[in-house]
């Protein structure tokens, strides 16, 4: 779960829209969850007491892994609050029934919230996760291109 990565999408012949981005990061914002909500139960906390109390070589790693399953939550969690603001615009990006000459209208308010994700969002800030996204926007604009023009 820790090495699940969104450009993962974009390798071999797939060709993701932007709203696989938006999936992904709710998915793995609801696995974490799930995963740190098991590491915080009391049958864990009785494992964990056990192992210290035994001096358990595993005490260190485990703890580490929980710290790590904390910040990915958290990254994952703020990564899908911020990304999901676009999901009404992305769905007009990809809607196939959209009119091709609506789409550049989208452009301009798609620009500007990905601008605020990346002044705001404390994780989803880097060129590698905007490369990712930006491709993904592509895609939508190609297949909505397909649509328009006549392969002939």
């Amino acid at each position: 779960m820790l090495k699940q990565d969104p450009e993962s999408a974009l390798k071999g012949d797939k060709h993701p829209d932007p709203l696989v981005e938006i999936e992904f990061w709710k998915n793995k914002s609801d696995n974490l969850n799930a995963i740190c909500e098991q590491l915080n139960s009391e049958r864990i906390k009785k494992v964990l007491k056990f192992l210290e109390q035994n001096k358990s070589t595993y005490t260190g790693p485990f703890s580490k892994l929980q710290k790590e399953v904390q910040a990915a939550r958290t990254e994952a969690n703020e990564n899908f609050k911020y990304l999901q603001t676009l999901t009404g615009l992305f769905g007009q990006l990809t809607d196939l029934g959209k009119e091709f000459t609506e789409i550049p209208d989208l452009f301009v308010p798609i620009m500007h919230m990905i601008l605020l994700i990346w002044t705001y969002s404390p994780n989803y800030n880097t060129p590698a996760r905007l490369v990712v996204l930006i491709r993904e926007i592509c895609n939508a604009v190609i297949n909505q291109c397909r649509k328009y023009i006549d392969g002939q």
